[in-house]
This record gives structure tokens, sequence and C-alpha cells, in this order.
């Protein structure tokens, strides 16, 4: 009876998990086309330092909008890293100006640092490096600090080539890499500990351009910019399929310069789903060169308008009460595994064992906790489950809200 009790428990908690896993909101770019025609915004401009600096990557963490000048390709002087705030409070809960500079580190040379990925889970980001001046640095990927944009290490992932980009993919937690020339600048699946684990082939013969910048990773897509710097065929954009293994789309770019005289995207990244962040070095008329960081929202699909229009004062108050049941659904389940322990323990007590009793009884209850502490890790896992659900849904809120924003702008 007892086994049958915890088998069924088991049960439920496996169909209950199932079934959560089936609901998850999915969103998705509406269209391979989704970039034709974006309207980009300008939020950020910032001098660029060094005489020969070029900003070469951008990626973005939940408090700072992170980029990386690459100051010199032959010379060991250290690249400098830039955070600027990406909301209007800090990690501290405290007022600042949005989009303002937050910390700057120069202490580490990155090569021609042509990449940059942030991998939430770690709270690492990921340098694609490109050039190897140094050759230990063949094939590498460098590891930063995204709290302090310190220098953590690397970790080689070939010998053969050098990784010419990088993109993680946070649904599926996985790194997606474009090799330089020598590997045919082809796109490769690392898992989570940047072992390959998938080769999806070379484009290059697709594209516009003759190299590549940097990439990032969007449900299905790959993104980067085409190299098309002085070859009078204007900017473009790219979009490849994971799953079709091709190259779907290349929309031409426009940023609506005013008296610039040569630009280059260099980098991409995804703020909120369908909320994309492109870094431009430009050349002003009159000599100047800075770094543009331009924001655009393209079509995307959205099944949570469809589910509901929360205001931000409903999602705090469900969040709210969701927490308080949280709690005092652990608190009841923690007290119901405490209350079968000692309904097993009475029981014992309360018969005059034999020693050989004593014995199998003792296995048993062993394995009765055993299995208690399998449902109290299952029950943690699928918490932790439906607060990322939760996290995800506020996210394509927040998006959508946007979204209606920037085309309001172009509208009225």
């Amino acid at each position: 009876m007892k086994r049958g009790t915890l088998l069924g428990c088991i049960f439920y908690v496996l169909m209950v998990w199932f079934c959560s896993s089936t609901l998850d909101v999915h969103a998705e770019i509406a269209s391979e086309n989704a970039f034709e025609g974006a309207a980009w915004e300008k939020i950020i401009e910032d001098s660029i330092e060094g005489p020969q600096g070029v900003i070469q990557s951008l990626c973005a963490t939940e408090n700072y909008i992170i980029t990386m000048e690459n100051v010199s390709d032959v010379s060991d002087e250290a690249d400098i890293v830039k955070a600027y705030y990406r909301n209007d409070k800090d990690a501290d809960g405290n007022p600042v100006t949005k989009y303002s500079l937050a910390k700057r580190v120069a202490n580490m040379n990155y090569e021609h640092s042509n990449g940059m990925a942030y991998n939430p889970n770690t709270k690492e980001i990921a340098v694609a490096p490109y050039t190897s001046n140094h050759p230990e640095n063949r094939g590498c990927i460098f590891l930063m600090d995204s709290e302090t944009l310190e220098y953590k290490g690397k970790i080689q992932i070939a010998g053969d080539y050098n990784i010419l980009g990088i993109g993680y993919d946070t649904v599926n937690d996985r790194y997606v890499i474009q090799t330089n020339v020598d590997g045919g600048y082809s796109f490769k699946i690392l898992d989570n500990q940047f072992q390959i684990i998938e080769d999806l082939g070379s484009y290059a013969d697709t594209a516009k351009g003759d190299n590549f910048q940097d990439l990032c990773v969007s449900g299905d897509y790959i993104i980067n910019f085409p190299l098309t710097l002085n070859m009078g065929i204007g900017d473009f954009i790219h979009m490849y399929s994971i799953s079709q293994k091709r190259m779907v789309s290349d929309a031409r770019l426009d940023f609506r310069f005013e008296n610039v005289v040569n630009d280059e995207p260099e980098s991409i990244c995804e703020l909120e789903p369908g909320v994309f962040l492109a870094a431009v070095n430009v050349v002003y008329a009159d000599g100047r060169r800075t770094i543009c960081l331009y924001k655009t929202t393209v079509p995307y699909n959205f099944p949570a308008e469809q589910i509901t229009q929360e205001t931000d004062t409903d999602m705090a108050q469900e969040t709210d009460t969701d927490m308080v049941r949280e709690t005092d659904t652990d608190m009841t389940r923690e007290t119901d595994m405490d209350m079968m322990q000692e309904t097993v323990m009475d029981r014992i007590r309360d018969i005059e064992l034999t020693q050989e009793t004593a014995e199998v009884l003792e296995r048993i209850l062993k394995v009765v906790i055993v299995i208690l502490s399998v449902l109290i890790i299952v029950s943690a896992v699928y918490m932790r489950h439906i607060n990322l659900q939760r996290e995800r849904r506020m996210r394509l809120e927040r998006a959508r809200r946007e979204r209606e924003r920037i085309r309001s702008m172009y509208t009225h």
C-alpha cells in the first residue's frame, strides 16, 4: 500500500511536469524577412578611444549593455571593455541614468575581440578573438566575468581554425560559433561545456560580402552582419535557419545616417524577444569616429497576447500571489513529508521487533527516505521551472510593449 502511494506521488509529479512543459509560452521571429524595412533607433553614441580602435563586439546582460574596443591588432595593448546601464536602476535598485556609462575596464588583450555572447546561467561572457597573434590562442574562446568585466580564462575549441563570432542560445543552453576562413566560415553548435555537437555547414558563397562580423541566436535563426566595408553595396543583415541549414534572408540595412562618410556594422545581440541591438562604427564628414548603438523591434509572434493582456500592476500582484502560494505549498509539502517520516518511525517503535525484522524495516525506511528526497528534488526543479516560465512571460510582455512603442513612433 505504501509503495503504491509513493509511486502514485512520483507519477503525479512527473505528469504535472510534463503538462506544464507542454504549456510553455512559445514565441519566435514572425518571418524570415523580419528585418526588411526595420526602423533603427540610436540609443547610445560614444567616442572611440584608440587612434586605430574599433568596437568589434557587443552583448547584453540583465543590467548592462557591454561593448569591446579592439585597440590594436599589432600590439598587446589591452582592449577596452565598457558597460552601459541597460535600465534606469542598477543591480541594487539605485536610480541611474539609462544608457550612461557604468564601468570601464582595460587590462586584457582579447586579440581582435570579434564576438561576444552572454550566458545568464554561468554569468560569463564568451569572447571570440578571431585572430591568434599568439599561437597559444589558436582556436580559443576567452571567458570574462559579466559583473567585474575581468578576464577568467580560455578554452580551446579547435587547433586548425579561429573563432570568428559567437552567440548563446538561451532556450537550448548551447552556443553557436562561426569559424574563420580556415574553417570555411562554417557554423557549429557547441554544448554548454563548449564541446562541438553539430556542424551546420558553410554558407559563404550565398552571403553578401566576403567575410563576417559577430552573430547572435534567436530561436531557429542565426543572425549576423556580412563585412561589406568599402564594397559600395551598402549594409546587410543575414538570417540563417538552423533547422533548414541555409541562409533564408539578406535584408538591406538603413540606419538613416546624417553626415556619415563611412560605417561598419560590427555586432548584434537580442535585448528582449524581438528587440535587437546593433553596434555600428561610424566616421563623420568632419573626421570624428564614434560607436553608435541602434535598437529595432522586428515582427514577432506573441502567443502571450492571446492568453492575457496583463498590466504591470496585475503582473506584480500575480507574482506576489504566486510567491505566497509557492511558499505555502512548499511548507505544506515539507510538513506532509515530515509527517510521513514520523508515522513510519512510530509504527516501528510500536512493534516488538526481532533483530532480523529490525534490519529489514531499517532498509525499508532508508528506501522511503531516498524516495522522499527524490520527491523533494523533483519538486524544487519543478518550482524553478515555473519561475522561469513566469520570467519569460514577463519578458515577452515587456517586449510587446516596446514593440508597440516603437511602432507608434513611426505611425504618428
